[in-house]
């Protein structure tokens, strides 16, 4: 972060001229996480700047209309909200989502003296100069003036945008390269004989993200853009809107693949103009059976509808707090205080009684009972807008809370897997329970120990014409996409006339045997390899000895890893580098890919820390002689699971016994659920290239 003063010792007319001249730096960086990783610098104007910046934005909302910001700008404008824009969307059948890359920063002192030369100098009863003003409190500050001349168009540009002084690695020459102007006071404005030269030093400013200007004038830049994208989506029959750098496209009819290619060419070819581009990786086309919202808010409808995952994240807090006690809750969640936690909850709130006034104002008011509360902990109650609490969810809470809730219990609670014959038996079971991934043939092995093969009874009498005998046991595990399914095990059916016999792979699973070829291994290498750069993994192969196999620790030399793009042509994706793994190269192929595979056990299940975007969580020892016994459990456990599904004759030996604790027990710590999901999230890498965003948070 860079700080700087306010500039105190100049007078008001030095202080704008130091601004205009680039002499002086009246911004403090801040640089904050972004959601999807990185860092997002923000340039907070000093109070005299941003004083000054108000005014400016003040005339600028009154300047006439055919000067204000096109029709399909939602964001930054007073009267239209984020429901608004979602709105005009209603009743989609398809939305498509495009993302403008590095927005702020690609708008230029240019393109903004573009957009203000003709509407900044339109004369109008409001006429402005730079000066003294009163505070509220009686006292002088810099501010805007009504006056006979306007204020001059090159100054207010150089007042609404922003240039670092020095080059840095952040923030590179912009564009312009070495330009020379002479300002002239006259009184308490300044003229420029030569508008063209933009700017005394080195680099052409742009748009500051955290100025009050940046959001308006970034509008009035986009207004010709928006004029001929809108031109275009009415030509392919769709409706369009802009909310900042999110471009958004939907229609109540099915649109083909072309057009969608046609429309984004078209897009593309209207930001040229003004060197901007398209975040190819944000790109989302979504039809029926995927989620059709615009600004996280559901517009597949007749009127806007909060997402089950936003209305879960209020609810999280109300049943929560009326559960264990308000302060128990804040504890638990981690905030600093009852008014964190409540500026928290009354933020979320807020958006959900744009979109569903009736459903948050009973939330809203449970929430006003709880606050009351100050105890620690407190007898479960029946909210007024609800259930009763802790175990009965709202209506709109999805059943896959639910059923993640009790398969989490029954694994917790699976304690007969900490003997060493238990727990290797069920490592070999799921192993060789290919149907399913890991962690459901985990959840099947829990339930019924001898189960063979699974399916739903719908799938029994399709595919097997088999049904299920009286008092068939069904057994609990999670849908691919759905919430959980009920299955039933070959034993607890029976056939039907004419029913043909089993196959092999169902009556004999333990004796199918085929052992991995070389081509398939090395595919499954292949795609590993590449699914490891959207999760910061840079993979080195090394010359180590025989006995030496790998190892994985935390980037210290920081730099990106790249993958090449999902299509020839499309660019390179980078990521930041945050971890290292070290591959002994002079093992054979199989053992080589064990090791990956050990080595991105311990990652995934948090041994090195948290993942980006927390896509596993952090488990880092403080006392990692105790838990060195469960950390490489859990690894070999993983690596084990992934190669028994490549080869089915691979056996165990004696490397996770030999960790085991006394009386051959497996630790207590051992985390069966982030084991089993994590060899389930190898074995997908393995198969195929994965989204980053996937990847990031993979499948429960």
């Amino acid at each position: 972060m860079t700080a700087v003063g306010d500039f105190a010792d100049l007078s008001p007319a030095q202080f704008v001229k130091a601004v205009v001249s680039g002499s002086i730096y009246p911004y403090t960086e801040h640089r904050i996480p972004k959601h999807r990783g990185g860092l997002r610098t923000l340039h907070a104007p000093t109070p005299r700047l941003s004083q000054i910046q108000r005014g400016i934005l003040a005339r600028l909302e009154h300047l006439p209309a055919r000067f204000q910001p096109h029709p399909a700008a939602f964001a930054y404008r007073s009267g239209r909200s984020v429901v608004d824009c979602a709105s005009v969307h209603l009743r989609a059948h398809t939305v498509i989502r495009l993302d403008i890359a590095d927005f702020f920063g690609s708008i230029r002192e240019r393109h903004v003296h573009a957009a203000l030369k003709d509407a900044w100098s339109h004369p109008t009863d409001h006429e402005y100069r730079i000066g003294l003003v009163d505070d509220e409190h009686g006292r002088p500050e810099i501010g805007l003036l009504r006056t006979g001349r306007t204020l001059r168009t090159f100054t207010t540009v150089r007042l609404v945008t922003v240039s670092p002084p020095e080059p840095t690695r952040t923030w590179t020459n912009r564009g312009t390269g070495h330009r020379s102007v002479r300002l002239e006071a006259t009184g308490q404005s300044f003229s420029v004989p030569r508008p063209d030269l933009v700017h005394r030093h080195t680099r052409e400013g742009f748009l500051p993200q955290g100025a009050p200007t940046s959001g308006y004038l970034s509008n009035l830049v986009m207004r010709d853009v928006d004029a001929v994208v809108t031109h275009v989506a009415e030509s392919l029959g769709l409706r369009y809107t802009r909310y900042s750098d999110d471009m958004y496209f939907s229609s109540r009819r099915l649109v083909r693949g072309e057009s969608v290619d046609r429309l984004v060419a078209d897009v593309k070819k209207a930001l040229q103009p003004l060197g901007m581009r398209l975040n190819t990786k944000k790109t989302r086309v979504a039809r029926p059976g995927a989620r059709r919202s615009v600004l996280s808010v559901l517009v597949d409808g007749p009127t806007p509808r909060l997402t089950r995952e936003y209305k879960r994240r209020i609810t999280k807090h109300v049943r929560g707090a009326a559960s264990f006690g308000i302060e128990e809750h804040r504890r638990h969640q981690g905030f600093m205080d009852l008014a964190d936690l409540d500026a928290h909850v009354t933020g979320l709130l807020s958006f959900a009684h744009m979109v569903e006034p009736g459903w948050a104002e009973g939330q809203l008011a449970d929430w006003k009972r709880l606050r009351e509360i100050r105890l620690g902990r407190a007898e479960p109650m029946t909210l007024q807008h609800g259930l009763d609490l802790p175990w009965a969810a709202e209506a709109e809470a999805s059943q896959a809370d639910l059923a993640k809730a009790s398969i989490d219990d029954l694994v917790r609670g699976a304690q007969r897997y900490r003997s060493s014959s238990d727990y290797l038996e069920m490592l070999d079971f799921v192993g060789r329970f290919k149907r399913y991934a890991p962690f459901n043939a985990m959840v099947v092995h829990i339930q019924k120990p001898g189960a063979r093969y699974v399916l739903s009874s719908s799938e029994w009498e399709s595919t097997y014409r088999r049904v299920l005998k009286p008092g068939a046991q069904p057994l609990l595990i999670f849908q691919p996409r759905g919430p959980y399914m009920l299955v039933y095990d070959v034993g607890d059916t029976e056939a039907l006339p004419g029913a043909l016999p089993l196959p092999k792979a169902i009556t004999a699973p333990v004796s199918v045997i085929a052992r991995v070829s070389e081509k398939e291994l090395a595919d499954v290498w292949h795609h590993t390899r590449m699914n490891l750069a959207p999760l910061g993994i840079r993979l080195t192969l090394v010359d180590h000895g025989a006995s030496a196999c790998g190892r994985t620790y935390r980037s210290r030399s920081g730099g990106f890893v790249d993958r090449p793009g999902s299509r020839p042509g499309d660019r390179q994706e980078k990521y930041p580098t945050l971890f290292e793994i070290e591959v002994n190269r002079n093992l054979p192929p199989l053992d080589r890919y064990a090791t990956l595979a050990h080595e991105l056990g311990h990652l995934f299940c948090g041994h090195l820390g948290p993942g980006p975007e927390d896509a596993w969580p952090d488990r880092l020892s403080h006392r990692p002689a105790e838990d060195h016994a469960r950390n490489e459990v859990e690894a070999e456990s993983i690596a084990y699971m992934v190669l028994k599904r490549l080869d089915p004759t691979v056996r165990m030996g004696d490397y996770i016994t030999g960790h085991l604790g006394p009386g051959r027990q497996v630790p207590e710590t051992v985390a069966l659920n982030l084991t089993f999901k994590a060899a389930g999230l190898i074995i997908d890498m393995g198969k195929r290239r994965i989204s980053a965003s996937r990847l990031r948070k993979p499948k429960k």
